[in-house]
Parts: structure tokens; sequence; C-alpha cells
């Protein structure tokens, strides 16, 4: 199985993105982000591809990296991540093998008119939270119907990312990028 993921979506899913942030806590929670990936998928990192949106890049920014074997994309040059996921979406070439995680209706639509398997984030997360404790009893596909994340999955995911809330760069808030009001 293959998997799309909408970067910002899941992490304002883990509730640690905020409105108001600075390019160094952006950059952190992205980090971050990709470790908690890194470190579910393993060996299988290459599977992965995480889409952030890239509205202000600066100059000389790459549109795409490597991390652990995870594909990371920035949708540079485009109005949002969401852009370059259905672009992702209508070139996947075996489309029922690739899990779009996103809680974006418009990429859920997308992915199901081509018949992908489509994942919300928190039912995404809960399946990450079942792989970490038991990597052999993780289901390749998410549940098909939505469900909403426990208190103890949130915590351990608020927990997880809980240096972001101490980060220096963080408390210098600035406004926002226009791709956050978008996404909301």
């Amino acid at each position: 199985m293959l998997y799309l993921i909408d970067g910002y979506n899941l992490l304002y899913a883990l509730g640690v993105l905020h409105k108001r942030m600075g390019p160094e806590g952006l950059e952190k929670a992205r980090q971050n982000l990709l470790g908690v990936l890194h470190g579910s998928f393993g060996d299988e990192s290459a599977n992965v591809t995480v889409v952030f949106d890239a509205a202000r890049p600066r100059p000389g920014a790459a549109a795409e990296m490597e991390y652990h074997g995870i594909h990371v994309r920035f949708a540079i040059g485009m109005a949002a991540a969401d852009d370059l996921i259905e672009v992702f979406i209508r070139k996947a070439s075996a489309p029922r093998h690739l899990t779009v995680v996103s809680d974006d209706h418009r990429l859920q639509k997308a992915a199901r008119r081509r018949r992908c398997v489509v994942s919300g984030c928190g039912d995404f997360l809960q399946a990450l939270e079942r792989r970490r404790r038991s990597p052999a009893a993780a289901p390749d596909e998410p549940p098909a119907k939505p469900t909403r994340v426990s208190r103890e999955e949130t915590q351990h995911w608020l927990e997880e990312f809980a240096d972001l809330a101490d980060d220096p760069a963080m408390k210098e808030l600035q406004d926002p990028p226009e791709f956050f009001e978008d996404e909301r």
C-alpha cells in the first residue's frame, strides 16, 4: 500500500499547528511529523509521500526531498498542497493501492473517484498507534468509516509533539500564510 499524506492537514488533526505560527515552528512540526511517520513505517517509509503547502517558499527552496526514505513534496508554484495531491491522485498508475490521508473533502472526493483508499486523519493516527504498539498486527487498509480520536490517542500525540510548546520560535507569532485559512 502506498500512502499520500496531506501534511499540514495531519498536523492540524494532531493539534500541534496553530493559525499563527512562525516558519521555525512550522519546520519543527514538519520534522517531528516525518520522524513519527518514519518510526511507524520503518523499512516501508519509501511507500509514504507527504505533501506540504508552500505558498511563500524561501528563494531556492527545494520542491522535493527525502527524509529516511519518505518522499516529501512542497507545492511550490501551486495555490495549495491540495492541488499537488490531486495531480498525484490523477497520475496514480494503481489507484486502488493508494491511500490518501486527509480530512479535506475535496481530496477525499477526488480519491474516491479514482477508487483510492481514503483515510481521515483520525483513522490514520489510530492506525499509526496500532502499528506502533504491534507492528505485526497493523492492517493494510484503514477503517472505511471515520471515527473520533480517543482521549488516550490525543494525549499520546500531544506528548509526542510537546517540545513544540517550549520552542522559543513558536512564541514569535506572525500572520498566518494564506493557505492556513483555506484548510479549515
